[in-house]
């Protein structure tokens, strides 16, 4: 390791709305040493995930906001460059909550080892052979415990989770498969690569909860709730009987300058005796038995055509702040990475 410069992007002032770059500063600091039980990690791969936005705030709803002056924190993927663990090789490929640095160093039980054995490319293991994979696997089995049969609306269809969501409903048995995303070209993906039977336009001229009713005329059994706000209330208008909700995401909300509206419709829950239970892929992640199962089915899906998944991999350390945007306007194809490997000094 040569390098003696760390590329940081820090948090300047709290945004209000969007992310500008006026609100970050990129500066340089000292590769961190790592302590007694640590790994240092050279990062390779940032992942662009909308609740990082959160993070951002004062209060990010879960987890310890990032000060003013500190260092933006997000999944990263890297190599483990030092390790002052014995059980944990210099070397080894890992994946963890790091941060937008060339270098993060931290508790290697922060940092998993990458299920490399299967033999995929390094970015495959930040979408559907990483968190965004067993997201879409737990919180569609363990939490909204999907049945063949069942009828299944998704949320955020073509976004990296939803995208996953639909085929796996499918791969499940479901009787009928529904999306809704924003904009004409994320509906066509939706269904077109990603197999749903209905994608809805929320952004169109149709009312939503008109469509969810054309849609799903004898009701919906599984809700995989990405959004939130409007597009949840208007799914609770339309609950089966014994229904289970699964709320993975409130995008909705994600550095909103306002209130953002809220189901006002949750005895809808309560008369067709429906379950919603919110969810993070965390709980799971030092499971190793249940996340090997997950994630050996999904190569599976892979390997046999049956799963589908677009990456959209982006380059320059310098150009994060815009990246992490495309997100929120809907600028990028799957799930969103930056490769910051190839920029730097080594």
């Amino acid at each position: 390791m040569t390098a003696s410069a760390n590329r940081q992007w820090l948090l300047r002032r709290r945004p209000q709305g969007p992310v500008g770059r006026v609100d970050l500063e990129l500066a340089r600091s000292r590769i961190p040493t790592p302590a007694d039980g640590e790994l240092l990690v050279r990062i390779k791969l940032l992942c662009m995930d909308p609740t990082i936005r959160n993070f951002m705030d004062a209060d990010p709803g879960y987890k310890a906001p990032v000060a003013v002056g500190g260092v933006i924190r997000g999944m990263v993927v890297g190599e483990v460059v030092e390790s002052r663990d014995p059980a944990r090789s210099v070397g080894e490929l890992v994946w963890g909550f790091g941060e937008w640095s060339d270098y993060v160093a931290g508790p290697a039980a922060q940092f998993f080892a990458l299920p490399t054995h299967f033999g995929h490319p390094l970015p495959t293991y930040t979408h559907a052979l990483g968190t965004i994979g067993l997201t879409a696997h737990y919180g569609l089995h363990d939490v909204a415990r999907v049945r063949p049969g069942d009828t299944v609306l998704v949320s955020g269809a073509a976004g990296a989770v939803g995208s996953l969501v639909g085929q796996m409903a499918r791969i499940a048995g479901a009787s009928r498969v529904i999306g809704i995303a924003g904009g004409s070209d994320k509906c066509r993906r939706a269904t077109e690569r990603y197999g749903y039977d209905v994608c809805i336009d929320y952004k169109g001229d149709t009312a939503l909860d008109a469509a969810l009713g054309e849609a799903f005329p004898n009701g919906i059994d599984v809700v995989f709730e990405n959004v939130g706000g409007a597009i949840l209330e208007a799914a609770l208008n339309h609950l089966r009987k014994n229904a289970r909700v699964a709320l993975c995401g409130m995008i909705a909300r994600y550095g909103a300058t306002e209130p953002v509206p809220g189901p006002r419709n949750l005895w809808n829950l309560v008369v067709n005796t429906a379950r919603i239970q919110g969810f993070l892929v965390s709980d799971i992640l030092r499971d190793a038995a249940r996340v090997d199962t997950a994630l050996t089915e999904i190569d599976s899906w892979i390997r046999t055509g049956r799963l589908r998944y677009d990456l959209d991999v982006r380059t320059g350390f310098e150009n994060v702040p815009d990246i992490f945007n495309c997100l929120f306007t809907g600028a990028h194809t799957g799930r969103l990475v930056v490769q910051i490997d190839q920029d730097r000094a080594s």
